[in-house]
């Protein structure tokens, strides 16, 4: 029988060049890193459609993660920001703990974990004050609030 060869592998070593996708749009196109955003579909990546890129560290995103505003409160509305917020934080700081495991000693990436993990946990923090705890580490009170299944995670 003889041996052929479909194709050989080639995977480049990532490279940082300080250029990182918004939190949020990170979160949607699944990378913080825009080189690695390589869409299955043609119509996911649209010719001349501009995805935000920032060389610092992104602000607070719009609310991606839910739909429209119109009959939710304030209080709603505020939740549903906050968890937003601590997903993007979340995904991207798993992004760059990734990014960490081959490049372990790039000193601009630990920076920047060092700071999603500050940020994320301040996130946390003020979610579980105004509302109730998200996390196993949270200090709230877990009896405190509406339960998961009365609509108070959205």
């Amino acid at each position: 029988m003889q041996t052929e060869h479909l194709a050989i592998a080639s995977v480049p070593v990532q490279q940082w060049d300080g250029k990182l996708y918004e939190y949020d749009q990170a979160l949607k196109v699944g990378t913080i890193f825009p080189e690695l955003n390589k869409p299955f579909f043609a119509a996911e990546s649209l010719p001349g459609e501009e995805v935000p890129i920032s060389g610092k560290i992104p602000g607070k995103p719009a609310n991606p993660l839910f739909g429209a505003d119109e009959g939710k409160t304030s209080e709603q509305k505020e939740r549903e920001t906050l968890v937003s917020r601590i997903s993007a934080i979340s995904f991207a700081l798993d992004d760059i703990v990734l990014f960490i495991d081959t490049h372990p000693n790039h000193a601009e990436a630990a920076a920047l974990r060092t700071q999603l993990i500050e940020e994320r946990k301040q996130l946390l923090k003020d979610f579980d004050e105004k509302f109730y705890p998200l996390t196993k580490d949270c200090e709230g009170l877990w009896g405190e609030g509406p339960m998961p299944w009365e609509g108070a995670c959205i």
